[in-house]
């Protein structure tokens, strides 16, 4: 065991974030941490860390526990260099890599001391039996793309200080690695490779992520926090959700049994002269305590059902788009027609220009060559990185007032204030009028979201809407863009929110041409891989390329009919096959409704199931012609 915890518990004022909780880390565990913005996530890992007071319980680490941290905001001095940061562990041979990298650099330089240095150095390599080590870091630092290591931090992009900081926290030794939110402004690419490093790593992980698929495939055991309490959970995501619906199945089935009694107690107790008994009197106290037992947390959700203005014959239209910075090309004569109800993902490398062209589509920025039109009755909400329409002096309710008014109308034409809305989005009557300033990260972002929405717009623009919104909102704003009457476009590395929400995808290549693919996200990485980013374009044939289709709308590429056909029926028969499943294992559940254990592991296999019809229905809407 590296940590041992017993009984801890924390408040903020009168809010609860956990009670005696009981929970341990052993060596070689992959465990994540789950729940809803402000649920207590971050400062749980804080208090594990030394760094944020408890109000009780005590948290025990064994002697030989070695903790490293990727840290979601890095310190560093702006001067200092990627390599002075990355290896400014204390472990001796992390110290001595530094010093082996810097006398490399000098004798690439040409220095006259250097070759001395250098055989040194590496006799103190060869003593300490640590090119192994250093081959490690070099693969951890090649997969991560983190690369010109003389690079000041402060001139780092956002995704690439993510790299920098993950590459540090990897390579300094522990037992336990801490990882807070760790695929933000990663690309897929090092997502993957991640998922697989981690999953191979003898050390312990604990982490915070939305990521669904890393978590199914990296973690054994999830620990929930919620409305104060905590649940532990044995398995992967999946799992984890399957164990949650029969806890909460249960948890149900309990009260209304308990409600039943109460409701029972009350008539006899009616009933009863007033004189009592020591039986009655028992009656009264087992009601009495049934009255004021501890009731099961309601459920809320996000109701996202907001009026959108109807959109018209011309949504948006890109004609022969070039945006360059300098020498660089990042967008190259891109034409194409948004079309109404249309669901499309923006995938590429970070840095590439995806942003960009986000920019340019909601009028932030004007392209170097081309034009945009606009239609008439389109309305766009762009919901960027940065929060940075947010008033940090205003409290909640009143910047939800100047945005949207005093009253809101839903899609349904029902009319509701501003307070009763944000209820219905998890800010409750405190949370109204608490500052701004004060919210968590994800609570912001939840907030920018829930403005956006209620502007009324038919064209979302999404630049990475996953960072630091919790999986409970990211669930059900998938939900709310599969049901949303107009267009949404999304800039995002997260899998799992592109294959629910995005039908097509627009894919930047490295020479700053835009192509076009029709299918799901995972599909398209099935067809072309991990290194599609690097089928580059020669000189000759991106002139040969603008030459020919600079008046030319993109066509979506897609494979042939014949083999379209193919996979159709192939799909068909698998859903038939899937819905019998599906229908045969429902008839078992009814047989066994007593059987607890039978029953959850019924359930978990029903969902999983259902999980499958899904994915094989949209792929089956993807290349159905009619």
């Amino acid at each position: 065991m590296l940590v041992s915890i017993s009984k801890l518990s924390k408040s903020i004022g009168d809010k609860k974030l956990f009670t005696n909780v009981d929970f341990g880390i052993s060596e070689g565990e992959k465990v994540a941490i789950v729940g809803i913005n402000g649920s207590g996530k971050s400062t749980f890992l804080r208090a594990l860390l030394g760094r944020e007071e408890i109000d009780s319980g005590q948290i025990v680490k064994s002697n030989h526990l070695k903790i490293s941290i990727l840290e979601q905001n890095p310190i560093f001095s702006p001067d200092e260099r990627i390599i002075d940061h990355i290896y400014n562990g204390e472990n001796k041979i992390v110290k001595l890599l530094k010093k082996y990298e810097l006398v490399c650099e000098a004798l690439g330089n040409g220095s006259d001391t250097a070759e001395e240095d250098y055989t040194e150095i590496t006799q103190e390599m060869d003593r300490l039996s640590a090119w192994d080590y250093e081959k490690q870091v070099k693969s951890i630092l090649k997969e991560l793309g983190v690369d010109h290591l003389e690079r000041k931090m402060s001139n780092l992009s956002g995704g690439m200080l993510k790299k920098v900081e993950l590459a540090k926290a990897l390579i300094d030794e522990s037992n336990l690695l801490i990882l807070d939110e760790p695929t933000n402004h990663l690309d897929v690419k090092s997502i993957l490779w991640l998922e697989e490093y981690l999953s191979n790593l003898n050390s312990a992980v604990l982490l915070i992520t939305h990521d669904r698929y890393f978590l199914d495939r990296v973690v054994g055991k999830i620990l929930e926090f919620s409305n104060g309490n905590y649940y532990l959970y044995s398995g992967n995501y999946s799992e984890y959700l399957s164990l949650k619906v029969a806890r909460e199945e249960t948890l149900y089935k309990q009260e209304e049994k308990a409600k039943q009694f109460l409701k029972q107690e009350m008539k006899w107790l009616k009933r009863q002269p007033k004189a009592r008994t020591t039986k009655q009197k028992a009656r009264i106290d087992r009601a009495s305590a049934l009255q004021n037992r501890e009731k099961p947390p309601e459920q809320k959700e996000l109701e996202l059902s907001v009026a959108a203005k109807r959109q018209g014959k011309t949504i948006l239209e890109l004609h022969n788009i070039q945006k360059s910075f300098g020498e660089r090309k990042i967008i190259r004569d891109f034409t194409y027609h948004f079309k109404a109800k249309e669901r499309l993902g923006i995938i590429g490398a970070n840095g590439i220009g995806k942003s960009t062209l986000l920019n340019i589509m909601a009028g932030k920025i004007s392209p170097d060559f081309g034009f945009l039109k606009p239609g008439i009755n389109t309305k766009i909400g762009y919901f960027d990185q940065n929060n940075q329409d947010l008033p940090l002096d205003r409290n909640v309710l009143e910047y939800i007032k100047d945005v949207a008014g005093e009253m809101i109308e839903t899609e349904s034409g029902e009319k509701i204030t501003a307070a009763k809305m944000l209820e219905r989005f998890l800010f409750d009557g405190k949370l109204q009028y608490t500052p701004i300033a004060k919210l968590s990260g994800g609570e912001k972002r939840r907030l920018y979201l829930v403005q956006i929405l209620m502007t009324g717009p038919n064209f979302l623009i999404l630049d990475e809407p996953t960072n630091d919104l919790d999986i409970q909102t990211l669930s059900i704003l998938e939900s709310f863009l599969e049901e949303f009457p107009g267009t949404v476009v999304t800039v995002s590395h997260d899998r799992y929110f592109l294959d629910r929400v995005a039908e097509g995808l627009i894919l930047f290549r490295n020479s700053g041409t835009l192509d076009l693919y029709v299918g799901t996200f995972s599909s398209f990485l099935e067809e072309e891989g991990m290194d599609w980013e690097k089928g580059n374009i020669d000189k000759e044939q991106e002139e040969q390329l603008t030459t020919n289709e600079k008046n030319k709308p993109e066509i979506p590429r897609h494979s042939s009919p014949s083999k379209d056909q193919k996979k159709i029926q192939k799909i068909e028969s698998e859903i038939t096959s899937l819905e019998s499943k599906k229908a045969n294992l429902q008839k078992e559940m009814e047989l066994v409704s007593e059987d607890f254990v039978k029953l959850a592991e019924l359930t978990k296999e029903l969902s999983k199931l259902e999980e499958e019809i899904l994915y094989k229905l949209s792929e089956w809407e993807t290349l159905h012609p009619g």
